[in-house]
C-alpha cells in the first residue's frame, strides 16, 4: 500500500460545471513520490477519489502548470490494478490517508 507522507490542497477546478478540489501529494512511492489526486463531493459529505495525476513537472521549467505532456500522466488505473493492488479497498484507503493529513478534510469542505 502507498503511504502518504505530506499532502497540500492546492485549488479547485471546473470541469463542465463539476466541481472538484486539486490535492498535491507526496508518497513513498517509488515509481510516482509526487502526485496530484483529485476529489469531487459526493453523497452523505463524502469525498471520492476519482483520478490520481502523477506529478513529474519540473518546476523550473514546467512553472506554468502545462499538462500538456509527459510531466502529468493518469496513474489511477496502474497503481489500483497491479498485482500488489487489487481491490478498491486500496484505494479508499489511500484516499481516507489523504483526507486525514491535517487541513485536507476542511479544505474540501470549504470549498466543494
Amino acid at each position: 500500500m502507498i503511504k502518504v507522507k505530506e499532502a497540500q490542497f492546492r485549488r479547485v477546478l471546473d470541469r463542465g460545471g463539476q466541481l472538484y478540489a486539486e490535492v498535491e501529494v507526496f508518497t513513498d512511492h517509488q515509481r510516482d513520490p509526487q502526485m496530484l489526486a483529485y476529489f469531487r463531493a459526493g453523497p452523505n459529505g463524502s469525498f471520492p477519489l476519482v483520478r490520481l495525476i502523477s506529478n513529474d513537472a519540473n518546476q523550473e521549467i514546467d512553472w506554468f502548470d502545462n499538462n500538456l505532456h509527459s510531466a502529468f500522466e493518469d496513474v489511477m488505473k496502474p497503481i489500483f490494478t497491479s498485482p500488489d493492488h487489487l481491490s478498491i479497498n486500496d484505494r479508499d484507503e489511500f484516499a481516507a490517508q489523504i483526507m486525514s493529513y491535517p487541513g485536507i478534510a476542511e479544505a474540501l469542505d470549504r470549498n466543494l
